[in-house]
């Protein structure tokens, strides 16, 4: 099987399905964003592409090393790259989550958090004049993730980040 077709059964079946009059379709399901993060807990690859808008269009590969662990009032991101590491605290409070810090700024961080079924979550954050969408989706299990990631300013996207991440 080559790595379009491994990728494609991936996807295939890290979606929930519910049969139907009219065939397969899509069923939500309400999942918990501490569960969710729980999942998250480990050692993780992440192999990134940045799309930087503008004028003129600038593509970036960046492969990250992290790690999520549990602390006394959540999670603890430890990562590193070729460009530099750091360490982000996380802490949910009902749909939000907050983060010691941004992914863009030094400053400390809000996001809205939305559950889409049990194996994806997307967050919303405005900062530094720009809006953010992210979305992380488990597949295989627990054993990789896709991410999504769009900043925007004025409804025009600025960042498009794509990343592939898989459990070491």
């Amino acid at each position: 099987m080559g790595t379009y077709e491994w990728l494609q059964e991936l996807l295939r079946k890290s979606y929930k399905f519910e049969a139907g009059s009219s065939g397969e379709a899509y069923k939500p399901l309400k999942g918990s964003p501490m569960e969710w993060m729980n999942r998250s807990v480990g050692e993780w690859k992440s192999y990134r592409r940045y799309l930087y808008g503008g004028e003129k269009k600038v593509i970036d590969n960046l492969i990250t090393e992290f790690k999520i662990d549990t602390n006394d009032t959540g999670w603890v991101v430890t990562w590193g790259s070729d460009r530099g590491e750091g360490l982000m605290d996380l802490r949910i409070d009902g749909e939000w989550l907050h983060r010691s810090r941004g992914y863009y700024t030094e400053d400390p961080t809000s996001s809205r958090m939305q559950m889409i079924d049990d194996d994806t979550i997307v967050f919303w954050s405005a900062y530094g004049g720009m809006n953010y969408r992210e979305e992380i989706r488990f597949l295989d299990g627990d054993t990789h993730r896709l991410r999504q990631t769009v900043g925007s300013r004025d409804g025009v996207p600025m960042i498009v980040g794509q990343y592939f991440e898989e459990r070491v």
